[in-house]
């Protein structure tokens, strides 16, 4: 990340009080960036937005439905970004299983809302689609997967994800590409970190048991899952929107941001780690669940190559680091460890 880059930019990201957004505002703010935010609320309770006191960093935080597009299309008149991140999404599993319908409609038709509304606002110059991993067709084979696989989840929240990674290929060949904006679909493994009290998810499972006292329930156990920290993947968008502004018909395109293969671990193998490292050991719950892949890898040779890329942390020690942040969020010092946190990561560099 370099940070005479972000000193002054208009940056406006959409779902900006999520955990990932989080910690990418901490950075963009410590690099003095101008930081505007779009969600439709919080997310948990209690939630990395509030515990590290981050609406005072944005200097406009609205709450809206990216389904409507008139609200999207006068957030983007009024603050004339010249980056767009797009987070906001309908970001798990279980409740796409539940609400297929409104998933769809938020991560299909809320990225066709943000995308089209910034083709109407001429000061933008970069854009970064924030999908994931589970874009691709899961075959369940033991080979990672390239930015030139055959995209189309499974579940409807795989789903949703593969088709708005699609429209915004549709807005960067119909509308962006010759207007030299640049559009880059960013798809990462699966982020853990400190501040993530998101449903379904191990981490915030675990941390939850653990605070509670009560027996952590499992789901899958023996399913492989690219880990990595947090601000891995967010260093990387942030580089790669440096990029795309700079050079977009170089930079637009599909992006893997995946850890090394060494740290693709079972379920089973990150909570006996968890729990030789927690204060207590906590009970364990198996429940079966067919509907979530049982392998899934991405292949990060691009990425590495072309924006010099890689991640830095071992999933030791990114685990280490969501134990230490959540220690100190119990202290009163989730911000100050957010901070310290990025400080170490940066200068692994």
């Amino acid at each position: 990340m370099n940070k005479s880059f972000w000193n002054g930019k208009k940056v406006l990201i959409t779902g900006h009080t999520g955990f990932k957004a989080g910690w990418m505002s901490v950075w963009l703010k410590a690099a003095g960036s101008r930081l505007f935010g779009v969600s439709i609320g919080r997310v948990s309770d209690p939630d990395f937005f509030t515990v590290c006191e981050l609406p005072s960093i944005f200097e406009q935080d609205w709450r809206m439905d990216i389904r409507d597009l008139r609200s999207v299309r006068q957030v983007m008149a009024e603050t004339k970004p010249d980056i767009v991140i797009h987070m906001a999404a309908q970001p798990i599993v279980r409740y796409g299983l539940m609400n297929p319908a409104e998933t769809f409609a938020i991560n299909v038709v809320g990225t066709a809302n943000v995308l089209q509304a910034a083709n109407e606002t001429r000061s933008i110059r970069a854009i970064i689609n924030v999908t994931t991993d589970k874009v691709y067709r899961n075959l369940e084979w033991v080979w990672p997967y390239r930015e030139s696989d055959a995209l189309g989840g499974k579940d409807p929240y795989s789903s949703s994800k593969s088709c708005a990674d699609l429209c915004a290929q549709s807005f960067y060949q119909t509308y962006f590409k010759d207007e030299g904006v640049g559009l880059a679909n960013v798809r990462a493994g699966n982020v853990i970190g400190g501040g993530d009290w998101a449903a379904d998810r191990l981490l915030p499972d675990f941390f939850r048991a653990l605070d509670a006292g009560e027996p952590l329930r499992i789901r899958n156990p023996a399913s492989v899952r690219p880990w990595q920290h947090v601000l891995e993947p967010v260093g990387g968008y942030l580089t790669l929107a440096e990029r795309l502004y700079e050079a977009p018909s170089v930079y637009s395109g599909e992006w893997n941001f995946g850890p090394r293969d060494v740290d693709c671990k079972p379920v089973s193998w990150m909570i006996d780690y968890l729990t030789a490292s927690a204060p207590v050991s906590l009970a364990q719950e198996s429940i079966a669940n067919d509907k979530e892949a049982r392998l899934l890898k991405l292949d990060s040779s691009k990425t590495m190559t072309e924006l010099g890329w890689s991640c830095r942390l071992p999933v030791e020690q990114a685990l280490d680091f969501c134990l230490d942040w959540h220690q100190a969020w119990r202290a009163g010092e989730a911000l100050a460890r957010t901070r310290a946190q990025i400080e170490a990561y940066d200068a692994k560099g």
